[in-house]
């Protein structure tokens, strides 16, 4: 018998859900998404069930085991050898997984890693059975695993089996009380370790259940495919609503609740919807809207205010909470949004395309996509969308148009219209080519002329006061230009561009100020000196500065609670009416590891772990899980100073001396710090400054002082002998020397003796050449008395016998020819002579004289005079004599000769 339906959840829902918050998530645009994809978290295959920590650590069970991500890294654990289907988390030391055909506990390790223990002791016993283990819950301190067959509770080390009634179809929790749903005996309670029946199923096949939450004191359940249910009567009851049929087409996979407020529904087909309790559909967020895939196969909110979202290709995190909200344009329906205007609750979007016109609660993220209409004759860029006195300007490539209703009236025909200004009775329109000014005819606005003075492409304007404008020229710089009645710039200040440190300069005026701001640094005005004061930081970027479009770009306030972002790809609007309620996290920084490397090679430490001292280097990675824009500082000593704040998260110690540390880590998130967390570790003394090395060093300095002095001994002996052997060679060496002198000096005497005989021979030459030069002339007189004796013997007055005897005498002067030159030549050159004629046998004898000649350093001239003829004669014999001896003309005579 079944109980009564009262009787049922009053005993479920005692403790059920409080008042709900009159806070509400924002309706319109998609929350932020980051994705991942499988990539990034190592392949592990399909996510399956996703779980967070108290510390904001977040664990997932994925088709190859267990993932971890702190906020920047993914960890991947292998536990059993089937896909790891679901997991509770404890905390971040402690989980339990269900698997295919195991379940079992993960338990963090002194080095910061996870093991897995099987705590599964049936696979024998049910080999039968093929148990995938879908579901895993903490219950009242016991952990409990399903599978389609069983029920496994473990507790104290023990694990008691409930068997199904027929076959567990699902299972899901509700608040402290945890539903079966089985194929036969419908919708299960479990008290007391006792399956209790609340109500049957309907007879339609694949009736299943993924979750339930309350709504005014009543309990809806979610099913796969059959939408919501109630239970009335102790029978299950449809429910009727939009939702219901949504859900029905759209087939649930999973199911999470926001804050208790807000149902979230997995789907298989249309991705994520959001809904509130009373059924109203919030969010519809698919592929066309951000998310890689459309096949939601698990859901998780953590603590931390975030929607993990896990697919059937990556998983994402949605900031569901934050009041900034994105519209993504990806089917290419809009463009990128530079600008809008919200106007009669209706919302005008300018874009690369055009200009497009949607009603404002048409952005609502109930639907599948939003509904933008392109107004005709608006397509192309559309810089400015301006409300002025009444009217809409539209500030577009072609030129500035009026629109009315539906319809753009072009005011001129000039080209390129950045943004519009109202001026006195007068509108400026910062165009391509410099200010454009218009002014009002009758009902109608016309141009009026064109600013003198200011040239270029103005795309901003903005009035500082009165009658004193600025004007942004893109890559020249800002002007402040002072008009006169006739609207001409009577006074002008030129800031260049240069004088800005950052690029994409743009104006703006915020706390009663002109600042010009760059991507880096904002510079405020000062009237008084006319210049531009010190720079400051400009804040963060909100959206990311990633996502916003640079430059002249800017939020514009669409109304006082809605502010407008142009952003790649689409827009993003930022809301600042009340935001939903979310459990507030107290932050707490964790160590995630510590390592040693040493050239390349690193080893993991744990908390107080002894490092070798060999390396150089010490790691140690910390972090407050899953948030952003995170500062982190630490310090080494008590008495030391924390290092400056840093977004790196990992702390490097390079060469730390040997000693004991304790290294102490804190944060600051949005500008709250958080306590102080600090681990410990030791650098080991090296082995050379140990106590036991201290005696290995002096047992061995009394050793090596006995060997030292038995050395020393023997060395002085051995060096008495070998210093007498150094004498003794010394003496022989000395020895060996003076006889090298003797011999040199012998050397050199018998060098100048030989000198001294060149000379002696050369001088000798000489002398005898000398002789036969007074023996050729006595000749030559001799022979020309002779010739007067002949004359006189013809004359009769000389005696005749006179003259004979005379005659005779002269003769025998003349006919005795002098040969000592030649003998004494031929004896000095002997044995020259007897060298070339054995080389050169055909040389003559007057050849050899001309080489002993020319060897002893005669020239042409004086050879000719020895010779009595005439140097061209002895040039010739020179040349002749080259030929004999084969000696070439560019070779030197001389030297040859006196090698030989």
């Amino acid at each position: 018998m079944y109980q009564k339906p009262h009787t049922i959840f009053f005993l479920l829902f005692s403790l059920a859900v409080q008042a709900l918050s009159a806070q509400v998530l924002p309706e319109k645009g998609v929350p932020f998404i980051h994705t991942f994809t499988p990539a990034e978290y190592q392949n592990k295959g399909k996510i399956w069930a996703i779980g967070s920590a108290p510390n904001g650590m977040i664990y997932m069970a994925a088709d190859k085991g267990l993932l971890e991500y702190d906020g920047k890294t993914w960890k991947s654990y292998k536990g059993s050898e089937g896909f790891t289907r679901s997991l509770a988390v404890i905390n971040d030391s402690l989980i339990y997984t269900g698997s295919d055909l195991d379940f079992g506990v993960w338990r963090r390790n002194k080095y910061n890693d996870f093991e897995y223990t099987s705590l599964y002791s049936f696979k024998e016993e049910l080999s039968q059975y093929n148990e995938e283990f879908w579901h895993v819950y903490r219950l009242s301190g016991n952990i409990l695993f399903v599978s389609a067959h069983n029920l496994y509770v473990y507790k104290d080390n023990r694990i008691t089996k409930i068997a199904a009634p027929n076959r567990f179809t699902g299972s899901f929790s509700v608040n402290d009380s945890l539903f079966f749903t089985d194929k036969k005996k419908g919708l299960l309670v479990l008290s007391d370790l006792l399956l209790k029946p609340v109500c049957e199923f309907p007879e339609d096949a694949g009736f299943e259940m993924v979750g339930a939450y309350r709504h005014n004191n009543n309990t809806v359940f979610v099913t796969k495919n059959s939408g919501l249910y109630t239970i009335a009567g102790g029978k299950l009851t449809p429910v009727s609503n939009q939702l219901s049929q949504e859900l029905k087409a759209a087939k649930v996979f999973s199911f999470e609740q926001i804050n208790n407020t807000y149902p979230a529904f997995g789907t298989v087909l249309k991705g994520l919807l959001i809904s509130n309790t009373d059924g109203k559909l919030i969010h519809n967020i698919s592929k066309y809207k951000g998310l890689p895939n459309n096949t939601i196969l698990s859901l998780h909110y953590s603590p931390a205010g975030k929607l993990w979202v896990g697919m059937d290709y990556g998983v994402s995190s949605l900031d569901i909470n934050s009041n900034l909200t994105y519209f993504y344009d990806y089917r290419g329906d809009f463009g990128t949004g530079y600008t809008a205007l919200l106007k009669n609750n209706t919302f005008y979007l300018g874009t690369n395309q055009g200009l497009y016109q949607s009603g404002w609660e048409d952005l609502n993220n109930n639907t599948s996509f939003y509904q933008f209409k392109l107004l005709p004759g608006s397509e192309g860029q559309v810089w400015s969308v301006m409300h002025i006195a009444g009217s809409v300007f539209v500030g577009h490539d072609h030129g500035l148009f009026l629109l009315s209703g539906s319809k753009l009236e072009r005011l001129s025909n000039q080209s390129g219209v950045w943004t519009v200004m109202a001026y006195k009775d007068y509108l400026l329109a910062g165009s391509y080519n410099g200010i454009s000014i218009f002014k009002k005819s009758g009902n109608k606005w016309v141009y009026y002329k064109q600013m003198e003075l200011i040239l270029g492409s103005c795309n901003q304007i903005l009035l500082e006061k009165d009658n004193i404008i600025w004007v942004n020229i893109p890559n020249y710089g800002v002007i402040r230009s002072v008009l006169n009645d006739a609207l001409y710039p009577v006074e002008r200040k030129i800031f260049k561009k240069t004088d800005f440190e950052g690029s994409d300069l743009y104006m703006r005026y915020k706390n009663n100020q002109i600042q010009a701001v760059t991507d880096e640094y904002s510079y405020p005005y000062k009237p008084e000196v006319n210049q531009f004061g010190t720079e400051t930081s400009i804040e963060n970027s909100t959206p990311p500065a990633s996502m916003v479009l640079p430059g002249i770009y800017q939020p514009l306030l669409l109304t006082p609670d809605v502010e407008f972002f142009p952003i790649h790809n689409g827009f993003a609007l930022q809301f600042y009416g009340s935001r939903p309620a979310v459990k507030q996290v107290h932050d707490k920084l964790i160590f995630r590891g510590m390592t040693a490397n040493r050239q390349g090679n690193e080893i993991p430490l744990h908390a107080g772990a002894l490092v070798p001292y060999q390396y150089g280097s010490i790691k140690i990675d910390c972090i407050v899980p899953n948030k952003e824009g995170v500062l982190y500082q630490y310090k080494l000593r008590d008495d030391g100073s924390w290092s400056p704040w840093s977004a790196n998260n990992t702390f490097e110690l390079v060469n730390p001396k040997p000693g004991r540390y304790l290294l102490r880590a804190r944060a600051m998130v949005m500008g709250n710090v958080t306590n102080t967390e600090a681990i410990a570790f030791r650098i080991a003394t090296p082995f050379y400054r140990s106590w036991y090395a201290v005696a290995v060093y002096f047992l061995l300095f009394s050793v090596l002082a006995r060997l030292a002095f038995l050395w020393q001994k023997r060395l002085l002996k051995k060096q008495e002998q070998q210093l007498l052997l150094k004498q003794q060679q010394s003496l022989r060496e000395q020895a060996e020397l003076h006889k090298q002198e003797l011999m040199l000096l012998e050397q050199e005497r018998l060098q100048a003796e030989y000198e001294q005989l060149k000379k002696q021979m050369k001088n000798k030459t000489i002398e005898l050449t000398n002789k036969a030069k007074e023996n050729e002339d006595k000749n030559r007189l001799l022979l020309t008395l002779k010739e007067k004796c002949e004359a006189a013997r013809l004359n009769p007055a000389i005696s005749k016998s006179v003259l004979n005897d005379m005659q005779k005498l002269l003769e025998s002067y003349l006919t005795v020819e002098d040969r000592t030159f030649e003998i004494q030549m031929d004896e000095l050159h002997q044995e020259f002579f007897m060298k070339l004629k054995e080389i050169f046998p055909n040389l003559s004898t007057n050849d050899l004289r001309l080489c002993a000649y020319l060897k002893i350093g005669l020239n042409s001239k004086e050879i000719a005079e020895i010779l009595n003829i005439l140097p061209s004669s002895v040039y010739i014999s020179r040349s002749r004599l080259r030929k004999k001896l084969n000696v070439q003309s560019d070779d030197d005579l001389y030297h040859y000769l006196n090698n030989i």
